[in-house]
């Protein structure tokens, strides 16, 4: 499984608040580290190596930002308080920022 595959689970990236994949893909490259044999992203030989979670925490961060706005209840009548989302989100990006530094390497 690729890492944008293991992003998109982890983000839930096609359920409200959606992400793109262009920002998870923005997203994994801020979170890219040297591979185990110290070479850097971008360069000639780097194996595609990221910090997942730091990486996850930060999409989770952009779902609660999308969520901030929206704290009524939606739909009318629904029972679905979408304050409940902005919290929901920042703490998945809470349990996930605890992780963070825990490199991976995916390709």
């Amino acid at each position: 499984m690729s890492a944008l595959d293991e992003l998109k689970l982890m983000t839930a990236w096609d359920s409200e608040p959606v992400l793109t994949e262009t920002e998870l893909n923005a997203t994994l490259a801020k979170s890219a580290l040297p591979d185990a044999a110290g070479i850097l992203p971008l360069a000639t030989g780097w194996t595609a190596t990221y910090d997942l979670n730091a990486a996850v925490a930060v999409a989770w961060l952009i779902k609660a930002g999308r969520a901030a706005a929206t704290v009524e209840v939606d739909p009318p009548g629904s029972g679905i308080v979408t304050s409940k989302v902005f919290d929901n989100c920042r703490k998945m990006a809470r349990i996930y920022a605890g992780k963070r530094n825990s490199s991976q390497l995916l390709r």
